[in-house]
């Protein structure tokens, strides 16, 4: 039944996402090995289980649009009750989703109820920096219309703060290191850009 239910997500959700480098798919596949990656280096028992299928599942509402952790676990009861899963799993579930919401868990004062909660959340913020999460800011900019200062804003508002929300030293000192690393991108990446402004003056 484990599998099953697993290959069945894995399916419809690659179907439905896409290849959307920010938000779709290969953001799903990043952010399950990063949690895995966690699971590996903190040394607790967890429901392997409820990890994979709340990952699976957090991001899918943004097919409809936001508040997306909202509409993801409105996904997430159909398919877990239609899949026969207990009211107690479909909970947890449902908690990990809403509380991965960088914005959606500090509106409604959500709080995580088991260690997938936070290990799923944590992943999700670790994608958000580095390289990729650099990469991924700007795509999302692009498709969304969202302003170069507009998206400036955005690394120092939200990007380069999420390491404070790390839930294991593990996480912590690689949100940092990731974070270092986007904060190098960007600064190259505003150097180039004035560098050239003052060869156009």
């Amino acid at each position: 039944m484990e599998k099953n239910l697993l290959a069945r997500l894995e399916d419809l959700v690659s179907k439905a996402m896409g290849n959307d480098f920010s938000h779709g798919y290969p953001h799903i596949v990043r952010v399950r090995s990063i949690a895995w990656d966690i699971v590996d280096h903190i040394g607790i028992d967890i429901d392997g289980v409820l990890l994979d299928v709340s990952i699976l599942l957090h991001d899918l509402g943004r097919l409809i649009g936001e508040p997306h952790a909202y509409y993801s676990v409105l996904f997430a009861k159909s398919l877990l009750q239609e899949h026969g899963l207990d009211k107690e799993f479909i909970d947890k579930v449902v908690n990990a989703i809403l509380y991965h919401s960088y914005n959606y868990s500090r509106r409604y004062g959500i709080k995580p109820l088991t260690e997938e909660a936070k290990i799923l959340s944590d992943a999700d913020k670790l994608d958000a920096l580095g390289v990729v999460g650099f990469l991924r800011v700007f795509h999302y900019s692009w498709l969304n219309g969202r302003s170069f200062n507009e998206t400036i804003k955005h690394f120092y508002e939200k990007i380069f703060n999420l390491y404070k929300l790390m839930h294991y030293p593990y996480t912590r000192a690689k949100a940092i290191e990731l974070t270092n690393i986007t904060k190098e991108t960007l600064n190259r990446l505003l150097s180039e850009i004035s560098t050239a402004s003052e060869k156009m003056m």
